[in-house]
């Protein structure tokens, strides 16, 4: 699917903004703080139905406004004729609030597809986009929770039974652990645990097998740097929760599951050796990788993810490179527009030869100047 246009409303510092995309790469120009990672985000939003940058829905609400919009656009790549376009385009809204309007309670996030109202799940079926910024060059020597959003992001968007297994192992998981602090009080008898050590083991095993299947997918995916993956998978039965009760109760948490997994990038080079010198035992790039191969391991999974995502939907994704190409090197700089050829793509920048790059690599290149 291709955005066409797109339409913010009291979104950020957007109090009004209108776009409209009608080359293959769009690239956005201007200074810091004029909104140009707002404008990624809003995309983001149509997508995912989620933020990658705030915490709280009403961060996204311009100040002193009781809502927000983002209207999109999108129609099928494969219709050619401007009637085809027309018909086969698709409308998608996000409303954003506070809580309440007009002095009524109501949902932080509203979608419609449309014009009619839908829930979250089926609003992210419409179109997929892979989004590279420079928080993403922390995907590597960064907590595991950021690692364990990275396998969600895609997987939750291609994966309904996925996303509905993450969200009931979350809920499960917070009202399990605030029960074992109730046990250890003595408030209550380590029985009431039963029901949610089901639910964990139940919904935990579905996401460590979808999780694996993503990973192993990776190894397809084509890379100058030889690279693999370590799973450190935290299991959760019957049997390791028995191992570990005792410890959960003490602590009042759960020590083991998927809400535990992490990864580490491994990478077949030799510290400071040739590149052809490859090495017998793959090692972790966090350890022993320069900052540059670190970096090139980060676009390794950003291209993986590409990858992933338009094998599983069929569909090309949408690439989103905010403000990236500034933080990589030549070699990098060039891999990343490599994947411009791929199909629609936006990006922001401050630098006016970021235009000239773009265009070495696709003739079509739109420009808008913040």
């Amino acid at each position: 699917m291709n955005l066409r246009s797109l339409e913010l409303t009291n979104f950020r510092n957007h109090q009004t903004r209108s776009l409209t995309f009608h080359q293959p790469s769009t690239v956005i120009v201007g200074p810091n703080a004029q909104g140009k990672t707002s404008i990624i985000e809003a995309i983001a939003l149509l997508a995912t139905g989620n933020s990658f940058r705030a915490e709280k829905v009403e961060e996204m609400i311009s100040f002193n406004q009781e809502i927000a919009r983002i209207k999109g656009g999108i129609e099928d790549e494969r219709h050619t004729s401007q009637e085809e376009e027309d018909e086969a385009e698709t409308r998608l809204e996000v409303i954003l609030t506070r809580g309440m309007v007009q002095g009524k309670k109501t949902a932080l996030r509203l979608y419609s597809v449309n014009d009619v109202r839908r829930r979250k799940r089926e609003f992210t079926s419409n179109f997929a986009t892979v989004v590279f910024r420079p928080e993403d060059m922390r995907l590597i020597e960064g907590s595991p929770s950021r690692r364990r959003d990275f396998l969600n992001g895609p997987l939750c968007l291609i994966d309904k039974e996925y996303d509905r297994a993450l969200t009931t192992y979350d809920q499960a998981l917070q009202r399990r652990n605030r029960l074992l602090q109730q046990v250890r009080d003595r408030e209550q008898p380590a029985t009431v645990l039963t029901f949610w050590n089901l639910t964990l083991i139940k919904h935990g095993e579905y996401l460590v097998q979808q999780r694996r299947r993503f990973i192993e997918f990776w190894s397809s995916v084509e890379f100058p740097l030889p690279m693999s993956v370590d799973y450190n998978v935290s299991p959760i039965s019957a049997e390791r929760i028995a191992e570990y009760i005792d410890r959960e109760i003490a602590s009042g948490h759960t020590l083991i599951g998927p809400h535990k997994d992490d990864f580490t990038v491994l990478f077949k080079v030799k510290p400071g050796a040739d590149p052809s010198a490859v090495s017998v035992e793959p090692l972790p790039i966090s350890a022993y990788g320069s900052r540059g191969q670190q970096r090139m391991a980060v676009l390794w999974l950003k291209m993986c993810e590409f990858a992933f995502l338009e094998n599983r939907s069929g569909q090309t994704p949408l690439l989103l490179l905010d403000d990236i190409l500034s933080e990589l090197d030549n070699d990098s700089r060039h891999k990343v527009l490599s994947l411009l050829k791929h199909g629609q793509s936006i990006i922001t920048t401050t630098e006016s030869r970021v235009v000239d790059e773009v265009k070495a690599q696709v003739n079509q290149v739109e420009v808008v100047e913040l």
